[in-house]
């Protein structure tokens, strides 16, 4: 723009909130002292001034603020507010792959807890990281949390929130609504439409135009606890609506929110519990992440903050500690509250050699009289004098019943969310609900404030009431409300069932319960027949009896109930009922068979199966490797132990029959829920090809997370191939397959040839190891060589390829295409004749290591031409193998020439030649030369003498790299000793005991 006279230039520029402004720029221009003024209006999106749309955003921001930042979650006493920022503890959160729901009670599933178990299988993420999207990855529209109930879902969101309002973190979001599932179960008759379900729940909405919401940049709509909705998301039928103020049903709103047909620029944050997740089809999700608790640091922290006495703090860690599987329950954080109330309770009323902690069932009793007394104390605020526990109990036990009526009849309907008719219904009355107990949820300033509902402030405390309502009515009415047979209820008027008779129905049930929902159910009612229990509740039953004959009769049954086809999971959760009855006779014989090495020698019964993995689950043994055959395994056996061993990283099971019903238990843990094995040796077993070929489905599953499968010595031939192809291309994870000692041979190797030439083939170590193919197959390989971009270690040590088959490697091996690494042709029929193509190889490639060239016979002459190789700037070889080549002192001084020139090797092996005192005089020549890289040299067996130990100890002297010197059968004499306490000098590790070879 050129402007020649004086004239005023006016431009005015508009840009919408959020948009880039471009400002003018001048050239070629004569302007002298000629003002120019822009001015830039930023308009909002319905093309009105940013301030109104600023100052709703500030006064949402302010809501929030109020609204969250103290909390009443988890409090003791009724209206106690808590700083959230204070009290809140960071949760270890991992991303996690639309999985299958849950076998195990939710609490005992543990073993993310423990640590080092898990950790490196699961991408950790930051709390601010959850709509983050990955490298070329499209914005993130709908993530679901999913967690265990009590696992900080809630709270995590409220911190989210929290940290939004103060513009701490997620600004980039315009706004964010925040809804609960139990308060919208309130609306679900009602029809409505997306502005009006904001301003119901946020009234100071209302000045925000449905046009901005329309055309808004970003909203963020959070829906909390799906799994205590009480209506069901319809996806396949629901009519397609676009319009943000058309009046709809709830389940349509959402469902169309959710994909994207309303408001598509906004993204949808829903919470969960695993067991309801499915409900929303994945093809609508973008990710999935998974709350997984505290880890121990966490634990730690969180008592500190809870107590904030540091002597009570470390006097409640110190006791959690010493009960293992308390400890790793607290990975919870809703247990871990209830823990820190019971113990502060406990070490405050100095009564903590009374308070062993050895079960459940007294930590929620005792945390019943906590919530009880607390009560009571705050009720007549501070004035009323509380008088024993005893007292308390007879005052409010049929409130307790009464509770205890309504958890019973709720649990068995795996429901956990109640409303105001409920409580009616059951006669419990709303003040008598003692605060830390349960929740209420309830809609803030609209028409439907007036209604409210409920929830036990954790599940577990929820069992615990209905266990509770169970064995009350029993103990003192004689009466069995397990039994749901009108005959049964007939029968107990003529004689009184037994305590046992209770236990025995409500074992029956646990055991065929798919999820797990009565398991901790179970395990309080047996601990709650106990004396030292019954003593707790003195007042709310109406005396102590003994009941050892009952309690033993269960401890039986249930001992019984493990030797019958049942669940794996129901079958660890029994043991956690016979620990809560004090029988420990039947983890106290695996442990001492354990320990005393005797396991494999004895034929175990699915008991004994189930009592190991009880024992390996309950303590804090290295979670990384677990090898079968401490036991005798089999197919049943397998299946008992893998609730706990799908926990290890590496497994390991070998020598054993493996026929189609263990093939069918292996695919069963390979496939299970939250399953970490990365590593399966099936080595020196009896797979074969009809096994290999059932064992694929699990292989090739999305849910199988091996990332190595050791299937050497399986008796695997050609006739696999087909199978080979399908796992090398289906599974991404898996990385090394290691197919050792089979006999593919030269048709098997085409085969698993054509996978790795396929894009789709990601894996990296293959090991071909003694499969009796030749040369003839080589040609495919080269051409795999060539193309794939992952392979980069490869065995094929043991087959007869001869120079021909390494001609057609090497030649793929140059090529630029090949990302090979690590090359292993150790006893594969080579000479003198091949040297020449490896040297063309190792000059050229930049990628190639590691070379194992032993047990071949390369001879001096083919060590002269690798020599020269070695000495090529272009060389990046690191490791090199020369073991038993028929080497002589002839190649000594042009080996030695390539170590002064190599910079790169570090690693030579020369062992089982004959280089003798003379050729190693050569070689130690070369390590003292400054420029020898050499930290790693094997001379064992090569016919060395006394004579050299002067030589070798003069470069002991001087070089700077050498750490590992191997001498081994030579015939070095007293010499070898004095010359292994001179190398300790120099940090040199020295072998000279003879040794096998």
């Amino acid at each position: 723009m050129a402007a020649e006279t004086n004239s005023m230039i006016n431009m005015k520029l508009n840009a919408q909130s959020g948009s880039s402004i471009i400002s003018p720029v001048i050239l070629k221009s004569s302007i002298n002292s000629m003002p120019i003024t822009i001015n830039v209006e930023c308009l909002d999106r319905s093309g009105q001034k940013d301030e109104p749309y600023e100052q709703i955003k500030i006064h949402h921001k302010k809501f929030l603020t109020e609204k969250f930042e103290y909390i009443t979650d988890y409090t003791c006493v009724a209206g106690e507010r808590i700083y959230l920022l204070e009290r809140f503890t960071e949760l270890w959160i991992t991303d996690n792959e639309y999985s299958k729901l849950y076998k195990e009670h939710e609490i005992t599933n543990i073993a993310l807890s423990v640590p080092g178990c898990g950790e490196a299988y699961f991408n950790s993420m930051k709390c601010h990281d959850i709509f983050r999207p990955l490298e070329r990855q499209r914005q993130l529209r709908v993530v679901i949390t999913k967690g265990i109930a009590g696992i900080g879902k809630t709270i995590y969101i409220k911190k989210f929130l929290l940290d939004w309002a103060l513009m701490k973190a997620h600004q980039e979001f315009d706004f964010v609504f925040a809804f609960q599932f139990c308060e919208l179960n309130l609306m679900s008759e009602e029809r409505l439409s997306l502005v009006q379900l904001v301003q119901q729940h946020y009234p100071h909405m209302k000045q925000l135009s449905e046009t901005f919401l329309e055309d808004s940049a970003r909203c963020l709509f959070i829906f909390d606890g799906l799994d205590e909705s009480r209506f069901s998301l319809e996806f396949e039928n629901t009519p397609v609506c676009s319009d943000i103020a058309k009046l709809l049903p709830l389940q349509s709103l959402l469902t169309n929110l959710i994909k994207g047909n309303l408001l598509l620029s906004a993204s949808v944050w829903i919470t969960t519990r695993p067991l309801t997740m499915n409900q929303i089809p994945s093809s609508y999700v973008d990710k999935v992440i998974e709350i997984q608790g505290f880890q121990d640091e966490g634990k730690k922290k969180y008592f500190s903050r809870k107590c904030q006495d540091r002597q009570l703090t470390d006097k409640i860690i110190k006791l959690v500690r010493k009960k293992h599987s308390l400890w790793m329950m607290c990975h919870v954080p809703a247990f871990c509250w209830i823990l820190a109330t019971v113990l502060e309770h406990v070490f405050k009323s100095r009564c903590a050699e009374e308070f062993s902690g050895d079960t459940v069932t007294e930590v929620y009793t005792n945390f019943l009289i906590v919530m009880v007394t607390y009560h009571h104390q705050h009720r007549g605020h501070g004035k009323e004098k509380v008088g024993k526990t005893f007292q308390l109990f007879q005052s409010d036990q049929m409130a307790l019943l009464n509770l205890g009526k309504l958890a019973f009849q709720f649990l068995k309907s795996q429901t956990f969310v109640f409303c105001e008719e409920d409580l009616k219904f059951f006669n419990v009355d709303i003040s008598s609900i003692f605060s830390g107990l349960c929740r209420e949820y309830y809609i803030e300033y609209t028409p439907l404030s007036h209604k409210r509902v409920y929830s036990f402030v954790h599940t577990t405390v929820q069992e615990y009431f209905a266990a509770l309502y169970i064995f009350v009515s029993y103990h003192n009415e004689k009466r069995n409300l397990m039994s749901c047979n009108m005959l049964s209820r007939v029968w107990q008027i003529f004689q009184k069932p037994t305590f046992f008779q209770v236990c025995k129905i409500a074992c029956n049930e646990a055991i065929q319960s798919h999820t797990g929902h009565l398991d901790l159910f179970l395990q309080f009612l047996c601990g709650l027949g106990k004396k030292r229990i019954q003593k707790c509740l003195q007042g709310l039953l109406i005396n102590i009896q003994d009941w050892e004959d009952d309690l033993q009769n269960t401890s039986n049954y249930i001992k019984d109930l493990l030797h019958q086809d049942i669940h794996p999971e129901r079958c660890i959760n029994l043991f956690h009922c016979l620990n809560e009855l004090n029988d420990k006779s039947l983890m106290s014989e695996i442990i001492r068979s354990v320990q005393h090495g005797v396991l494999s020698s004895r034929k175990m019964s699915l008991a004994d199966y189930s009592a190991l993995a009880f024992v390996l689950k309950t303590s804090d043994m290295n979670k990384e490797e677990f090898d079968l055959s401490i036991c005798r395994t089999t197919p049943n056996g397998l299946k008992r132990l893998s609730p706990v061993i799908k926990y290890y990283e590496k497994i390991i099971l070998t020598g054993t029959i493996v026929d189609e019903e263990m093939i069918s238990s292996i695919s069963a843990l390979l496939l299970s829920t939250k399953n970490q094995t990365k590593e399966l040796c099936l080595m020196n077993n009896t797979l074969g090809d009809l096994g290999l070929k059932r064992l694929a489905a699990a292989l090739m599953s999305p849910s199988c997370r091996l990332e190595t499968l050791i299937i050497g010595r399986n008796d695997l031939t050609e006739q696999c191939g087909e199978d080979l192809i399908s796992i090398v291309r289906t599974n991404r994870i898996l990385k090394k397959l290691d197919l050792k000692y089979n006999r593919l041979k030269d048709a098997g190797v085409k085969q698993l040839s054509v996978a790795l030439k396929d894009t789709d083939c990601d894996t990296e170590t293959l090991g071909l190891w003694d499969n009796d193919f030749t040369c003839c197959c080589c040609e495919e390989l080269a051409l795999a060589l060539k193309t794939n971009q992952s392979l980069r270690n490869l065995d094929l040590g043991c087959n007869e390829i001869g120079d021909l088959g390494i001609k057609l490697l090497c030649t793929a091996i140059k090529n630029d295409g090949c990302k090979l690494e690590k090359l292993e042709l150790r006893q594969t029929g080579l000479s003198e004749e091949c040297c020449e193509y490896l040297s063309s190889t190792l000059r050229t490639s930049q990628r190639l290591i590691h070379l194992e060239l032993g047990y071949n016979n390369l001879g001096d002459v083919g060590i002269q031409r690798l020599s020269e190789a070695l000495k090529d700037p272009n060389c990046k070889l690191q490791t090199l193998g020369l073991y038993r080549n028929n080497l002589t002192n002839a190649c000594c001084p042009d080996l030695a020439s390539a170590l002064i020139a190599s910079s790169t090797l570090t690693e030579l092996n020369l062992a089982s030649n004959n280089l003798r005192d003379s050729g190693v005089k050569s070689l130690v020549a070369a390590l003292k030369d400054n420029h020898c890289a050499i930290q790693v040299i094997s001379l064992k067996g090569n016919g060395l003498t006394a004579a050299c130990c002067e030589d070798i100890r003069s470069a002991l002297r001087v070089t700077q790299t050498l750490r590992q010197l191997n001498l081994q059968c030579n015939n070095l004499g007293n010499s070898a000793s004095n010359l292994q306490h001179f190398a300790e000098q120099f940090n040199c590790k020295l072998e000279w005991k003879t040794a096998s070879f």
